[in-house]
């Protein structure tokens, strides 16, 4: 008569060499593209401005059909701060680059694509069309389209046209190559 055999035993505890830990969390399908095990990456717990360095450790080989979410783990040193179950968010250099950062307001879009004016000697508008890469908190990544020694209109730009006159605005708090519109005159 065969005995029906017994579940086997789950860990309760996973012991781990030297005392480190892990981050666990998820990745968009489109960004695990440029995700490499071995690459830096900054953890901070939730309620907590202290960074955490860790590595990439492991990228999940599947991709789930739902969430359209990859897993993705990170590997921390021992820190008496970091606990097994705290909630936290994860941020992974993938490449360093020095790229124009402008304001929301000054990029615009139209159906040929996103664009700034940028501010001739003349002191008069021209379209520049760029590329996008991303939005952080400090403003929009232009990738494409602008060196970063350009005068762009940040303000108001919405209400200009072509070769529209603008002058450079008296706000201190506006950098060198902030140029905000001049009472239009239509020509």
């Amino acid at each position: 008569m065969a005995r029906p055999q017994a579940p086997a035993a789950k860990a309760l505890f996973r012991l781990a060499k030297g005392g480190e830990i892990e981050m666990r969390g998820q990745v968009a399908e489109q960004d695990m593209a440029v995700l490499t095990v071995g690459q830096p990456a900054d953890v901070r717990l939730v309620g907590s401005a202290q960074p955490f360095a860790g590595l990439v450790r492991l990228l999940g080989a599947v991709i789930d059909p739902l969430t359209r979410l990859g897993d993705i783990r990170i590997a921390l040193k021992p820190n008496a701060a970091l606990r097994p179950g705290a909630f936290a968010r994860g941020s992974v250099l993938v490449s360093k680059a020095e790229r124009p950062i402008l304001p929301q307001t000054a990029v615009l879009s139209d159906i040929k694509g996103p664009y700034v004016y940028i501010v001739g000697t003349d002191n008069r508008v021209e379209r520049r069309d760029v590329q996008v890469g991303g939005t952080i908190s400090a403003g929009i990544i232009i990738t494409k389209g602008l060196s970063g020694s350009e005068r762009i209109v940040t303000t108001a730009a919405g209400f200009l046209r072509q070769g529209e006159k603008v002058q450079r605005s008296a706000n201190p708090g506006c950098g060198s190559n902030v140029m905000k519109p001049v009472a239009v005159a239509m020509s």
